[in-house]
Parts: structure tokens; C-alpha cells; sequence
């Protein structure tokens, strides 16, 4: 496994090297983000160590770039204490974790284990998903209730009907349009599924049409396209903001006169199937821009579908959590059976940015490194914890002030050593950092 050290104390750097070197990896190091992005490009590390305090592009700026290239690679932020606020910003951007100045080699050698790990089980999880079982329409909120509603009055209709479902990333429209597509047709039609914003904007209409034999260069057989395949069943048009406006044209006319022709064909070919279309964009304001069709727009918009944002749908946080469980308990065989109240409160207290995405990547986090049978406070990641107010500050006053002296006393009995002093509380590195950032504890000098 490839590992990148991005930092420009060379003492950093070779203590790193050494804590890290018996683990099997393939080591490589850069003094700055501009060399370490270039190096990253080149070879792809699967686990990168980051300084966030470098010379020229910092090391926020270095993750996010990383993070475009690469999502999946697990990023690790070095930080002073002092910077506690950015490294927590990082975890926001999708840092895997951090660690602070100064360190134990035991604590950075478990960091990167620890990441392998994740690493592993998550690579191991993507090749068994089965995409048609990877998630249900999960919600009990006024808002989804009114939705499945809506959606179930559409599967006895004798005509096909076109579905536009908007709303922010991460808020299911692609598992609502599922729900839909199982209603009506269960598994004996086709569910066809486009991202245009994932396909080139020179190869849309190859790809939506289809092609015969000899229409041009490279054809050098007949293709059937998106649209064909989907014929009699669902076709979801994901990120339908992002359609060329060439294609949105031709898109148009299919929907009229409900037939189409591959490119080079002349033969007129019959379409039925019902239309979703989902966008996190505002369509009218693309309209105005002239990126998107009027006609078009009003074609595709017969049933408007919004769907709120998790923050907005709080009381549907639990049931997904439940759902999430059992889902990686099956994925990861383990028997998870619940969680507890406090680690619940914590991520109900959190406002959730990313919407269902980011609660199901955190769960997926969570249950390939739960021990017990239950999710406990210490499973919560860093980001999460930090983000959310956990504690009545007219009611445990007392109560912190008294965790606080104890925590301050073992940190400095153990010379501010993090691995030793959640040791000896019995509590994780990430819950001693989110005590010590709650309570602005400051090695002395």
C-alpha cells in the first residue's frame, strides 16, 4: 500500500518513517503542498499524512485538492494544539483523522493501521454491494410521508408521467426515484440510471441514442443506448442540469412524439417509460442563464418532488440510523443491536451538511470498527462530536469543571502524552481531544 508524508520538519518526517516502516507500505515524502500534489497525482497514494501548517498552499488547501483527485484516499492531518479549530475543519472536508503535535510513535503507527484497515473492509464492502439493495426510502417525518404519498397515487396511472425530484446532495433523490421504479414495475421492468454531469458532453448523445453500425469511424457495431434499454420501464435522469442543451432538444422531442431514432438509423423506434429527473440546481435560474430549456423544463417537471434536507427532517435521523445497522451488520457480519443515548444525542445534535450521504458514510466508518454490541459515544467520529453541544452548561457546570481539573492532572502526569492519558481515563485519543478542546487545556510551557 502506497503512503505519502507531506510535511517540512524533516525530524517530523523521519520519525514518521520510522514509526511506520515495519507496516508493509510503500513510503514516499514531500516539504511542501505544491510537491506533495504532485507527487499524489502521480502515484496515487491510498493514505496520506498531512501537516496542515506548510509553506506556500497550507495544508487545508492540500486536502481539499487531494480530495478532488481521489475521494476514497484517507487523509491524516497533523496539527499543533493550537490549531485544534483547523484540524476539526479538515475532518469537515473529509479528513479520516488527525493528530497532534507533539506525538507518540505508538499513536501515529495505530493511526495509519487503523486507516489501513478502514481501507480494506471498505474496498472489500464495494465490491458485494449489490446497487439495488444499497438503500431504502427510510423516513417517518410529515415531509417523506407526504412524498411516498404522492408517489404511490402515480403507480396506478395508465400513462407515463414524468417525475422531477429536486434537493441538496445527499437527500436521496436517486432512492426516492427506486422507491418509485419498485411500486410500479417491482424488479420485471428495467431501471435505467444516467448521471449527465458523469458523461462528456461529446459523447451524450452516442450514449442516451445509441448508435448503428457505420454511422461513423469508431462504430463499429450497432449500440443500443440508455434511452432504448430503459424503454417500458424507468429511465432516471440524475443531475439533469448538466444535460448539453443540444441534447436537451432532442430530449424534447422524444418526449413529445414518444419515439427515437440511433444515430445514423432511420427507423423510427416507440418509447414509454416513466421519466425522473432530479438536480440539486435551480432550474428557472439555469433557464434565465440559457443553460436549460423552458420547454424542456416544463415537459419534465409534471410532478414536482422536493425533498428537504436531514437538518430540516430530524425525527427521520433515528429510523436511518437503525437502517444502517442492520445494513453493515449483514455487509460486515457482525451483530450490532443498537445504540446508546448519548452517542444518539450526538448525532442528532449535528446539522448534517451532507445530508443522508454523510450519515451513511459515517455509520459505514462506525460499524467496521464497532467492538460492542453497542455504538457507544467513543464510535462517534471527531467531526461529528466536535460539531455538536452535547452538554447542559447550566446543569453539569460543576461536572465539567471537576472532568476538566482531572483530565488537566493526568495530561500533565503523563507529560501531555495523548495514548497514555486516555489510557489511564479509559477513554478513546478522540474523546480525550474533544475534552481537551471543549476545555481549552493548554500545555504549559
Amino acid at each position: 500500500m502506497k503512503l505519502l508524508i507531506i510535511d517540512d520538519e524533516i525530524s517530523i518526517v523521519t520519525s514518521l518513517k520510522i514509526a511506520i516502516k515495519n507496516e508493509n507500505f510503500q513510503i514516499d515524502t514531500a516539504s511542501s503542498g505544491e510537491e506533495g500534489l504532485e507527487k499524489f497525482k502521480e502515484m496515487k497514494h491510498s493514505i496520506v499524512i498531512l501537516d496542515i501548517n506548510l509553506p506556500g498552499m497550507d495544508g487545508i488547501e492540500v486536502l481539499k485538492n487531494i480530495k478532488k483527485i481521489n475521494d476514497k484516499t484517507l487523509v491524516i492531518m497533523i496539527t499543533y494544539l493550537s490549531e485544534i479549530r483547523l484540524a476539526v475543519s479538515a475532518m469537515k472536508l473529509g479528513a479520516y483523522d488527525y493528530f497532534t503535535k507533539p506525538f507518540s510513535i505508538k499513536e501515529v503507527r495505530e493511526a495509519v493501521v487503523k486507516a489501513c484497515k478502514y481501507n480494506q473492509v471498505k474496498n472489500k464492502l464495494a465490491e458485494q454491494t449489490n446497487p439495488d439493495d444499497e438503500e431504502s426510502f427510510v423516513g417517518e417525518s410529515k415531509s417523506i410521508k407526504a412524498i411516498k404519498q404522492t408517489l404511490k397515487k402515480l403507480v396506478n396511472l395508465k400513462i407515463d408521467t414524468a417525475i422531477m425530484i429536486s434537493g441538496a446532495s445527499g437527500t436521496g433523490k436517486e432512492v426516492a426515484a427506486k422507491y418509485f421504479h419498485q411500486l410500479k414495475y417491482d424488479s420485471k421492468k428495467p431501471y435505467i440510471a444516467i448521471n449527465c454531469a458523469a458523461i462528456p458532453k461529446n459523447l451524450q448523445e452516442s450514449e442516451f441514442f445509441g448508435y448503428e453500425k457505420g454511422s461513423f469511424t469508431e462504430a463499429k457495431a450497432r449500440k443500443l443506448g440508455l434511452i432504448e434499454r430503459a424503454n417500458t420501464g424507468t429511465l432516471f435522469l440524475d443531475e439533469i442540469g448538466d444535460m448539453d442543451i443540444e441534447l436537451q432538444a432532442k430530449m424534447l422531442r422524444v418526449l413529445q412524439e414518444k419515439s427515437f431514432r440511433r444515430i445514423g438509423g432511420f427507423d423510427e423506434i416507440p418509447f414509454s417509460a416513466t421519466i425522473i429527473t432530479a438536480t440539486n440546481k435551480d432550474l428557472k435560474e439555469e433557464i434565465k442563464k440559457g443553460n436549460f430549456r423552458e420547454d424542456l423544463y416544463y415537459r419534465l417537471n409534471v410532478i414536482p418532488v422536493d425533498l428537504p434536507k436531514l437538518k430540516n427532517r430530524t425525527e427521520d435521523i433515528v429510523p436511518l440510523i437503525h437502517f444502517f445497522i442492520d445494513h453493515y451488520n449483514k455487509k460486515l457480519e457482525k451483530n450490532v443491536v443498537g445504540i446508546e443515548e448519548n452517542a444518539k444525542d450526538r448525532l442528532l445534535q449535528y446539522e448534517w451538511p451532507g445530508n443522508i450521504r454523510e450519515l451513511k458514510n459515517v455509520f459505514e466508518r462506525i460499524m467496521i470498527f464497532a467492538e460492542l454490541d453497542y455504538i457507544t459515544e467513543n464510535d462517534i467520529p471527531e467531526e461529528i462530536a466536535v460539531g455538536s453541544d452535547f452538554y447542559n452548561e447550566k446543569d453539569a457546570a460543576s461536572l465539567e469543571d471537576a472532568e476538566s481539573e482531572v483530565v488537566f492532572n493526568t495530561l500533565i502526569k503523563n507529560n501531555w502524552n495523548i495514548t497514555k492519558t486516555s489510557e489511564e481515563l479509559g477513554i478513546s485519543r478522540l474523546t480525550l481531544r474533544r475534552k481537551i478542546h471543549k476545555y481549552s487545556l493548554e500545555k504549559p510551557i
